[in-house]
């Protein structure tokens, strides 16, 4: 995987001056959804050939391991689609109203977004973010044929789901 130094740091990881945990409301209310994914997908880009190193060594040591985030995009994982010792399944949220009200049930809950965040205006925008994500992951996972569910209702129903499915 590439080091990126100096001014290239910036450049390939956006998010190293877009985000800054002490300031969670300043991020939301700073960048919408569409800037927070793009600087996602750039950083995606950016780690993706150490992901390959990393999934292809635990290939070969047949290890069992999950390995999440959201820089795992659908058009870089689709080249594992076939192979029969990877399972991929994302989970994703689309609706905005019910993202805000699990944001607002996730107080002290361990949430970095609801525990950071000190209004609901803040709270709104990153329901809207999480938003954005969501709509992004359903359309890149269905146009390449990979698994996704979508978990604001019966959430634990849909992760027994997913389990099923990677076990299976």
């Amino acid at each position: 995987m590439p080091y990126f130094k100096g001014k290239d740091k910036g450049k390939n990881f956006p998010y190293i001056k877009m985000f800054n945990l002490a300031a969670v409301d300043k991020f939301f209310l700073r960048y919408s959804g569409q800037e927070m994914l793009k600087a996602d997908i750039k950083e995606a880009k950016s780690i993706w050939p150490g992901t390959i190193s990393l999934i292809d060594h635990l290939l070969a040591c047949k290890m069992d391991y999950i390995i999440e985030g959201v820089h795992l995009l659908p058009n870089f994982v689709k080249e594992y689609k076939d192979n029969k010792n990877v399972k991929i399944v994302f989970l994703t949220k689309i609706d905005e109203k019910k993202i805000y009200q699990g944001l607002l049930r996730n107080k002290n809950n361990g949430d970095w977004i609801r525990d950071n965040t000190k209004d609901n205006k803040v709270v709104t925008m990153a329901a809207k973010s999480l938003y954005v994500y969501g709509k992004f992951f359903l359309k890149e996972t269905g146009k390449y044929g990979l698994k996704c569910f979508k978990t604001e209702d019966n959430f634990l129903d849909k992760i027994q789901k997913a389990s099923d499915y990677l076990r299976n």
